[in-house]
């Protein structure tokens, strides 16, 4: 377990970089800068991080590790025999600190933040087994369907119609992914 004082610190850092990346590009954020924002000594950054995109890096893993943990481990099984519920997984996730997720999208920094994030998922997809082997080709394809849909939908509900409460928006994604499964057959090959 991490020391709280190190909990403590790196949250102030990625506070401050989340504000920054909503104002500029990571690339334009200076170590300074952001040891300003956070409120420590630049050696204090250079105890956690290699640089700022060291800082990036590690804080986008937080969050996507973090996002994992919401799902937990059973996630990609409740895909294929629950869809729902994964997709509720998801709607949590970003429903736990809307305000933050709202900055983040309108930011320069969203495409990029949507992809990594949609990455890890896919890459969480092809290392999770399915009884001890590999998901089908149509099974891992539906499962990253249904995972990267609720997350877009996640994304348009809080940019697009300036959601309060992502968690509102569940009703009509589930409905839509009712839809889709009745005029699909369901979600089994």
């Amino acid at each position: 377990m991490e020391d709280r004082r190190i909990r403590r610190t790196r949250k102030s850092i990625y506070s401050a970089l989340a504000a920054l990346l909503t104002e500029k590009d990571v690339h334009q954020i200076k170590v300074k800068e952001l040891c300003e924002r956070a409120d420590i000594n630049k050696s204090t950054f250079y105890l956690h991080f290699l640089d700022i995109y060291d800082c990036k890096e590690k804080w986008l893993e937080e969050i996507f590790d973090d996002m994992i943990d919401t799902a937990d481990e059973t996630f990609l099984e409740k895909v294929v025999e629950n869809p729902y519920e994964a997709i509720q997984s998801i709607v949590e996730f970003f429903d736990r600190d809307v305000e933050f997720y709202r900055k983040l999208l309108a930011s320069p920094f969203a495409p990029e933040f949507c992809l990594n994030l949609k990455q890890k998922l896919g890459d969480l997809i092809t290392r999770v087994r399915n009884n001890g082997r590999p998901y089908d080709r149509q099974t891992g394809l539906t499962i990253a369907f249904i995972v990267c849909g609720a997350i877009d939908a996640c994304v348009l509900d809080l940019t697009y119609y300036n959601s309060e409460d992502v968690s509102a928006s569940l009703e009509t994604i589930r409905n839509a992914l009712k839809k889709l499964q009745n005029e699909a057959g369901g979600i089994r090959p």
